[in-house]
């Protein structure tokens, strides 16, 4: 291979054999990046990849997960303050992430789980009648969010949100992985998008530990032989891709472990694309107790229950937390009237868990309220309310780096970093 003849930019000339023998597209090449004595790294480039990399920037990092977990790779490239990009691959599955001096600033990834009407979806911005009326409106390559506006189903304002949650939730994602391979270019990459956004790495890295904890306690749920999945008679309509592939398993395969081997697919992946299906009503989950009769949904519900209390109280106590110190320099009426012009913002985006809620003094909210609301919600309740939670937390966060009469913030939110994490589990 270090002999075969290069074209003009740079690209190897490839035999049809070795060509079949790699799996290259016929519009794809090789370029040579190192050869040493007993490794030669080659790099895939041309229109027929599945996503556009940076070609003309440096490959500075390849790794194994397994070896190299990804928390520690984005921990690296945080603390050096780098910028480039990374591309995450494990098998089919493709993310990658795009890193200025060391922040988040964008991610993408190829799989429909991750797509922005199934993240807003999740986070209860849109039902699911009006993401099947954008898919049926969508043509590509016109952008899925500019559809959502143009049906009323977003301001502008929440498409902004939204995609923001959207990279959050990529991000979060990626360390469900325990196994897969990390690429990372140094240097600067524009994104292929108009929107280019600044999140603090340090915080969805803990947040994205903290959610795989949570998707494995689902696992293990769904592993448990008692447990059953059943599929919603003509709900898979709409489903395509590994949706598809898992709802048509459980046609014939109701439990976890035997569907999994019938459609190849990894647990974690499983998972949550079972998520998923539970959210746009396609999959119910059933529990068959020693007598072997159906408890249903009621009975994992219970579960779900204690799970939004928590996350409630958490989110309200973290606030509480957030705005003590600008209440102590300031005084509580000031603040509260900030805190709630901002809560009736974030309202605009979530009605039913803020709308008309009340500030009480020294922007603190009433835990009970909240939690009933949050139960009365549909979909996905939890990715709700800590999406509505984390806005308002975002705003004080905010307020107490930039306020002129604390003169240390990041001590203080330093210390507050556990209870941050346990908001975004």
């Amino acid at each position: 291979m270090g002999q075969a003849p290069r074209r003009g930019d740079g690209a190897l000339e490839i035999t049809p054999t070795l060509r079949s023998q790699l799996g290259l597209a016929a519009d794809e090449s090789l370029r040579l990046l190192d050869s040493g004595a007993r490794t030669v790294l080659l790099e895939r480039c041309g229109p027929g990849t599945s996503m556009a990399l940076p070609w003309d920037r440096e490959l500075v990092l390849t790794a194994n997960v397994r070896a190299f977990p990804l928390a520690e790779v984005l921990g690296l490239i945080h603390g050096d303050g780098k910028s480039g990009f990374l591309l995450f691959t494990h098998g089919e599955h493709q993310k990658s992430v795009y890193l200025h001096r060391g922040e988040v600033v964008f991610a993408t990834s190829n799989q429909r789980v991750d797509r922005l009407g199934e993240c807003l979806l999740r986070a209860g911005v849109i039902s699911l009648e009006q993401l099947r009326e954008t898919e049926r409106r969508f043509t590509p390559p016109e952008r899925f969010g500019k559809v959502l506006v143009e049906r009323g189903f977003l301001t502008p304002r929440e498409l902004w949100h939204g995609v923001k949650y959207q990279v959050e939730e990529i991000v979060r994602s990626l360390f469900a992985y325990t196994s897969g391979t990390v690429h990372v270019w140094e240097g600067e990459v524009q994104p292929d998008n108009v929107v280019r956004l600044s999140l603090p790495t340090r915080r969805l890295v803990a947040e994205g530990l903290q959610r795989r904890e949570e998707l494995l306690k689902f696992l293990a749920l769904l592993e448990d032989p008692r447990v059953e999945l059943v599929p919603v008679p003509g709900a898979g309509a709409h489903l395509a891709g590994s949706e598809r592939a898992l709802f048509e398993a459980m046609e014939t395969e109701h439990g976890f472990g035997p569907m999994l081997r019938k459609v190849g697919l990894d647990p974690l992946s499983a998972a949550r694309t079972v998520q998923l299906l539970r959210v746009v009503g396609a999959v119910k989950l059933v529990r068959l107790p020693p007598s072997d009769e159906y408890v249903g949904e009621s009975d994992l519900r219970l579960h779900d229950q204690d799970l939004i209390r928590s996350r409630v109280e958490v989110g309200v106590k973290l606030l509480a937390e957030l705005a003590a110190p600008i209440v102590a320099v300031e005084g509580a009426e000031a603040l509260r009237r900030r805190f709630e012009r901002t809560v009736e913002e974030a309202a605009q985006r979530h009605p039913e868990l803020l709308g008309g809620l009340r500030v009480g003094r020294a922007a603190t909210l009433d835990p009970e309220e909240l939690v009933r609301r949050a139960l009365e919600l549909q979909g996905e309740r939890e990715a709700q309310v800590t999406t509505a939670l984390g806005e308002l937390v975002a705003y004080l966060e905010f307020e107490l780096k930039n306020h002129p009469a604390i003169p240390e913030p990041d001590r203080f939110l330093n210390g507050l970093e556990e209870l941050r994490a346990k908001l975004a589990v």
